[in-house]
């Protein structure tokens, strides 16, 4: 405790200087934590809109499905598959959909459509589909009525209360045919989506594509979405690996997986600069630090002190230079981080109509988490511990004699 007291003293027979030092890591920690903050924020917003917009955290498939998305290697939706998903303590919700292309006709108009069967309320639960309906009501549970997209309704130019045609080629080559009421229309942000969805109750579709009992995915959401990895791997080891495929989400959506690590890199870098400047600001004044007060060391060392003693107060000094820039830099970027969190900054203008094509909210929260807060943390009291290197060596180097002359 006296060496702490001691070291405490020190550093503020500087003020300036210490004050600049503690400064330059506040600085550091602060923009450190915005960016990476914004950063995460972002990515997991947008991981969530896409795991809300369709696909669920994992999906469960015919192995080579995703390859190959054909009918054919639908799979059978069984109890023993059920069980071995009801089994997970970390599935929260199931949807399972049956999911080809159609060929859709209205009066003289054509078009192919993806026509989804699904069950109605499991998926208002994942992708709040019911949300979306502009026109009519949404789909009911055993209602031989479909919906369809805003933008696909609009090219057939029909709308609620008229009657699509559907024609197809259902399992294992056998025709699919049929006349559908239309219940409701949808509208999607994403124009992909809007200009060739059509949705009907799962029984409905198994019997349109006569494939009784079969599904083409079988999607599940999360409680914890940062245990997909484990959830991923146990589901794995419990289904038949011969004849299913588990999938997580960024498997299946490799652009934006791929987008988000470069991105994500690029943060890094930004990141791991900003600490390089700064570390070799901290080291400019530990050098700077130890050469104006080389003779106070041999003073110091001459009346008896030992050189580790000396070392070990140095040592302190530049650790409570290092947490009260810490400290201060955390303690003003907290607010800041929950601030956002909790009220996502707004984009404008032509960016969040890009934003807005793409089914994805024009918005940019900051996340609040602590493995990037306390990692960040970290790498400042690592760079902190580095620098002291330098004082400690000189002292352990010192000639008394040389030093009561400087």
């Amino acid at each position: 405790m006296g060496d702490l007291r001691l070291a405490w003293r020190n550093i503020w027979r500087n003020k300036r200087r210490t004050l600049l030092t503690a400064a330059s890591i506040f600085l550091a920690i602060f923009l450190a934590l915005i960016v990476r903050s914004l950063q995460i924020g972002w990515f997991d917003n947008l991981a969530e809109i896409v795991v809300q917009s369709y696909t669920g955290h994992i999906q469960i498939h015919k192995k080579g499905y995703w390859d190959d998305r054909d009918i054919n290697n639908s799979m059978a939706f069984n109890d023993s598959l059920a069980a071995v998903v009801k089994s997970n303590a970390n599935v929260d919700k199931t949807v399972p959909r049956l999911e080809y292309f159609a060929l859709s006709s209205f009066e003289k108009q054509t078009k192919g459509v993806m026509l989804a069967g699904t069950d109605p309320l499991k998926e208002d639960a994942l992708t709040k589909l019911s949300a979306k309906v502009v026109k009519g009501h949404y789909l009911s549970t055993g209602e031989n009525s479909i919906l369809v997209s805003q933008g696909l309704a609009s090219y057939l130019g029909l709308t609620a209360g008229d009657t699509l045609v559907l024609l197809g080629q259902g399992y294992h080559g056998i025709s699919a045919a049929g006349k559908y009421p239309v219940c409701g229309i949808v509208h999607f942000p994403s124009p992909v989506l809007d200009n060739q969805m059509v949705y009907m109750n799962l029984a409905t579709a198994q019997e349109f594509f006569s494939a009784d009992s079969r599904i083409t995915s079988l999607s599940l959401t999360l409680k914890n979405p940062d245990e997909i990895g484990n959830t991923a791997a146990a589901l794995k080891a419990e289904v038949d690996g011969g004849k299913f495929e588990v999938m997580r989400w960024d498997e299946m959506m490799v652009e934006i997986t791929q987008q988000l690590k470069v991105k994500t890199a690029g943060g890094k870098i930004i990141i791991a600069i900003l600490y390089m400047i700064v570390g070799f600001g901290v080291f400019g004044t530990v050098i700077m630090m130890t050469n104006e007060r080389t003779r106070e060391f041999g003073v110091i060392v001459s009346v008896g002190m030992q050189k580790s003693k000396l070392a070990m107060i140095l040592v302190l000094e530049m650790i409570l230079i290092g947490l009260t820039g810490l400290i201060t830099g955390v303690a003003f970027a907290m607010p800041i981080m929950l601030y956002f969190k909790l009220n996502p900054i707004h984009i404008w203008g032509s960016m969040a109509q890009a934003f807005i094509s793409y089914g994805i909210q024009p918005l940019m929260p900051l996340a609040l988490k602590a493995n990037f807060i306390l990692s960040n943390v970290a790498t400042v009291l690592v760079i902190v511990s580095l620098t002291c290197i330098y004082p400690v060596r000189r002292i352990f180097k010192l000639k008394v004699a040389d030093a009561l002359h400087k």
